[in-house]
């Protein structure tokens, strides 16, 4: 039995209920095109997932004996990297996604990317795409000489297979646990489909509608237990043994830049979690001398399938862990369930999310009458007050439209940026009129919008 907190109906209540009425969904991968088996797919699947089981089942083990490390092979990380992105691209973003019958209905942001695939591989429905996807991904063979890599991108969408390679070889894996014994970490409905990072919108003036234009996964966290959290951290951030060398800092601090431009605002296209003090794994395959690592004899620096890495059990502060449940609730507003382990727990942490400031844009709700993040709100202040406390949200309102006024001055910004920094040869003339570059450049933007934007 668990401790729930049911979010679907007009109020939320706190109840207990058992493990396996609480995150299943009945049918999702049922391949109606397959007439002989409609289940292979979920069939493939529990034979990973009783797998990854059993590699988790030997962290808490470890963990559960007081131990501060566990030992485990590539081969079994490998499974387990496998299975974490396996159960971030089978949740309810990729479902809403993927899941229609018709290609008209497909309206993500790759739209053009995969209907032309869809029709170089003869797809009819984007389903199909995302089942035979996690379908490439269950039976590929990750081999220590990474020649996975190329067979995976000729065998599923390159865009996925990409993203697949990402999160396994770009993120290393590391584990946490809270150093406060009234801590805990909160599981979500969605909470592998969860991760950590800026992400860019560009804001319809008209409609008020967010679209995603760019995105950082940071860090990406997977709950074991209420004490025990798998993270999966950026090669990008801070890693003291790595920085050491200073063509692999070079490197890792140039790629850094190159993601943090792609944003809106690159200067904060940041981590709020930069200084989680977790890092890589030790191996079995080198040692640790003046902070370097430095490879032991009979090693050539060949991955090989025996080869094992230890993982640490890092105890992070209660600041850490209320950041890493903020993340969770954040974007757990159209969600359902939310699982905890005790009420004082539950209530530090709820309290916490809904008394703190709206820094990073959480909590930012819209002035629409049916917003769900403000919904959310309410029912997470039933909840605090079902487990003892009177804590009341703070949030902040973004306008769910504009006015007239409101739309030329947006997109008048937005063109203003976009115009030369250097003056040309007319501005300059004006210039000389007595009207400053700034004034030119937001007048001139204006007038564009204007001229452009239909009454």
């Amino acid at each position: 039995m668990l401790h729930a907190i049911h979010l679907a109906g007009a109020a939320a209540e706190v109840t207990e209920t058992s493990v396996s009425r609480t995150f299943g969904f009945t049918d999702m991968y049922r391949d109606f095109a397959n007439a002989s088996n409609q289940h292979h797919l979920e069939e493939q699947l529990s034979r990973l997932e009783s797998r990854a089981g059993e590699i988790v089942s030997k962290i808490r083990k470890a963990f559960d004996a007081g131990n501060q490390e566990v030992w485990i092979t590539r081969t079994d990380r490998d499974i387990l990297r496998k299975f974490l992105f396996i159960m971030k691209y089978r949740g309810s973003s990729a479902r809403k996604r993927f899941y229609h019958q018709r290609i008209e209905d497909y309206s993500a942001n790759d739209r053009e990317s995969l209907l032309q695939y869809m029709r170089e591989k003869g797809y009819q429905k984007p389903v199909d795409v995302w089942f035979d996807n996690i379908r490439a991904m269950l039976e590929l063979k990750m081999d220590p000489k990474l020649e996975w890599m190329e067979e995976l991108k000729k065998r599923a969408y390159p865009a996925d297979a990409e993203w697949f390679i990402e999160h396994t070889q770009m993120m290393y894996l590391a584990l946490c646990t809270p150093s406060h014994q009234d801590d805990e970490f909160l599981l979500t409905e969605n909470a592998y489909s969860i991760q950590e990072g800026p992400v860019s919108l560009t804001v319809d003036p008209v409609t008020g509608e967010s679209v995603m234009t760019c995105y950082t996964e940071f860090h990406v966290f997977a709950t074991i237990s209420p004490k025990l959290m798998i993270v999966l951290r950026s090669n990008f951030l801070p890693q003291p043994v790595e920085d050491i060398n200073d063509d692999e800092r070079y490197m890792k601090e140039t790629l850094y830049e190159l993601n943090a431009i792609q944003h809106n605002n690159p200067d904060t296209a940041n981590s709020i979690l930069e200084d989680l003090p977790i890092a890589k794994a030790h191996n079995s395959y080198s040692r640790i001398v003046d902070g370097r690592a430095i490879r032991i004899e009979g090693e050539d620096g060949t991955p090989r399938a025996h080869h094992k890495f230890c993982f640490r059990f890092f105890p992070i502060s209660t600041s850490h862990v209320n950041k890493i449940n903020c993340i969770m609730l954040e974007e757990s507003y159209a969600i359902s369930t939310i699982v905890f382990k005790s009420h004082l727990g539950a209530r530090r942490a709820l309290e916490y999310y809904l008394g703190m400031s709206c820094e990073h844009n959480f909590k930012t709700v819209s002035d629409a009458p049916d917003d769900l993040r403000f919904a959310f709100l309410k029912k997470l202040e039933q909840v605090v007050k079902q487990l003892g406390s009177g804590t009341i949200a703070v949030y902040q309102v973004r306008k769910s439209w504009m006015e007239e006024e409101d739309i030329f001055e947006e997109l008048g910004q937005r063109l203003a940026k976009a115009l030369p920094n250097e003056p040309t040869e007319t501005m300059k003339l004006y210039v000389k009129l007595g009207q400053s570059i700034t004034d030119i450049r937001r007048v001139n933007a204006l007038t564009i919008v204007k001229a452009e934007v239909p009454c």
